[in-house]
């Protein structure tokens, strides 16, 4: 059987329950619910079973609280990985691969050879237009034997 798990009672229960009745954060108000159960005198069992979570993040809500006090149970999210190129490395991959009209495939190979990073091309995907906002296109080569100024020409005719 596990031992119990101690509470440190930072603010009064009553301070707590103003904290948990203006609280607009549903995460952090489900926490200092848990942390209001445990005040009244319910085990980290039945707090578990009555919030439908795991006795591992009662735990540790718990050690959160007594580490921290009400600061303790505000979640701090790191942002996720970091990329393997930075943003500046694809503009100059981007820089580099102007104008040779590659698709996503072949810009995923240019860079593994290049760079030494594995994308694959969902990856290359995300990258190039989530993050680094390239536009859609096809790639076209463009016809030797049309004039420089095609444009203008079409539009006089």
């Amino acid at each position: 059987m596990p031992r119990p798990l101690r509470l440190v009672r930072h603010v009064p229960k009553e301070e707590l329950e103003e904290m948990y009745r203006k609280e607009r954060n549903p995460r952090i108000r489900e926490r200092l619910h848990a942390i209001l159960l445990l005040y009244d005198g319910k085990s980290a069992e039945e707090v578990s079973s009555i919030l439908r979570r795991s006795m591992r993040a009662i735990r540790y809500w718990i050690s959160a609280w007594n580490e921290g006090g009400p600061e303790g149970l505000i979640p701090h999210f790191t942002g996720g990985p970091r990329p393997r190129l930075s943003y500046e490395e694809w503009e100059d991959v981007l820089r580099e691969i102007e104008g040779r009209g590659y698709t996503l495939k072949d810009v995923a190979f240019y860079v593994r050879d290049t760079r030494g990073v594995h994308y694959t091309y969902g990856g290359v995907w995300r990258v190039l237009r989530r993050k680094v906002k390239v536009r859609y296109g096809k790639p076209r080569r463009e016809e030797e034997n049309r004039p420089p100024d095609a444009g203008a020409i079409l539009k006089r005719e």
